[in-house]
């Protein structure tokens, strides 16, 4: 018997408990198979209690990375081709590398050893308390508009991440998430296009957030945090990642039917608004007062009596003390 079936039953009655004979005779098989397959899912780390006269209970707060219960948030008729790797270099590379790749592919990873961010930048995606997972699209990317995919998604997550932490999460242009001045999430949205038309034939969406994980690296101590970290609480991941896939969806959508609500949304949580920053610029050192971003989503920063247009992959903004 396999214990993704025992599995599937605990989550859908998680924080309850099922009887050994209840989980026997609905699954046809021995009280000592459902023992075997009890001890097998809290060996992959499932926070499983075992109550005399009471049975088997999922712990409501159990976080383990778990195929069916991925499928199983994401309902019966979701749209993707779900897998979920133990470890990986990276989710992006995986499926840029994948054979007959098909529309809503997406991969999870429990781990990413070369997980990457913008200009080749890496992102901390070693400890199994973070999400990291992307997401294929091969059809319909006529209805996108490329330029704002990445935007998009950090909305998307912005409003998914502080609605469950019950706090402020801001966007630091373009693509990172960030609580208390402290990176919590990247994103990397990677394209392919058609050499011939010009067009995209694929779109890739990368996302990494730190969840629960409890620590990082020394040189990263000061300048990253986790959900938990800032919370003190614990977060149901397959929870997470369903409610992200889902405003995801629905951002696309506006890049192209209302890039202008999209854009002001982006910019309601936007990091340093109206603020001076210091940013590197063809080479050079600058500051400026950052004051608005134009319909590409671009940042508009105010030098004296000019107005400098900064696009994505030319500057890195840090927080400046003059105009």
């Amino acid at each position: 018997m396999s214990k993704e079936k025992v599995f599937t039953l605990l989550e859908e009655h998680r924080g309850d408990y099922l009887s050994g004979n209840y989980l026997k005779d609905h699954l046809g098989v021995s009280r000592n198979a459902i023992w075997k397959a009890i001890q097998a899912l809290k060996a992959e780390g499932h926070d499983i209690d075992a109550k005399k006269n009471s049975g088997y209970r999922l712990s409501k707060d159990s976080d383990v990375l778990h195929l069916a219960s991925l499928q199983d948030a994401l309902g019966k008729d979701h749209p993707y081709e779900v897998h979920l790797l133990t470890e990986v270099p990276s989710t992006n590379t995986w499926l840029k590398e994948l054979e007959n790749q098909k529309n809503n592919t997406l991969v999870f990873a429990k781990k990413q050893t070369a997980g990457r961010g913008r200009q080749g930048r890496s992102f901390h995606a070693l400890d199994e308390g973070g999400l990291y997972f992307s997401l294929l699209k091969t059809t319909d990317l006529g209805s996108y508009n490329p330029s704002l995919v990445t935007m998009a998604c950090a909305v998307a997550l912005q409003e998914v991440l502080a609605e469950a932490m019950e706090g402020l999460v801001s966007i630091k242009w373009v693509n990172d998430l960030y609580i208390h001045g402290k990176k919590v999430s990247g994103i990397l949205t990677e394209g392919s296009l058609e050499m011939e038309t010009g067009a995209y034939s694929s779109l890739i969406i990368g996302i990494g957030i730190n969840v629960n994980t409890q620590s990082f690296p020394p040189e990263l101590n000061d300048i990253a945090t986790s959900m938990a970290l800032a919370t003190g609480k614990t977060f149901h991941r397959v929870a997470l990642a369903k409610k992200i896939l889902a405003k995801i969806e629905a951002y696309l959508r506006l890049t192209k039917t209302d890039p202008e609500t999209l854009l002001a949304r982006y910019k309601q949580h936007l990091l340093y608004l109206g603020e001076s920053i210091l940013f590197t610029h063809e080479g050079q050192e600058k500051s400026g007062q950052l004051v608005d971003l134009t319909k590409e989503g671009h940042l508009l920063v105010k030098r004296g009596d000019h107005l400098l247009t900064l696009h994505s992959g030319e500057i890195r903004i840090r927080k400046g003390d003059t105009p």
